[in-house]
């Protein structure tokens, strides 16, 4: 598997709100967890072309 790297800058709010939410979890894990979710949310969904052009 090829690695990337990102970067990532938030507000400090945003920050303290993902530390008062991780739990048991490293900020790092629980970005990827985030990414992971909304990545699935998007395979979810069929996308067609219903224009009827």
């Amino acid at each position: 598997m090829r690695h990337a790297h990102l970067v990532l800058t938030v507000d400090a709010e945003t920050r303290d709100r993902i530390e008062a939410d991780c739990a048991d979890e490293t900020i790092d894990e629980w970005l990827l967890d985030a990414i992971d979710r909304k990545l699935d949310r998007r395979r979810e969904y069929e996308f067609t072309d219903d224009c009827g052009i």
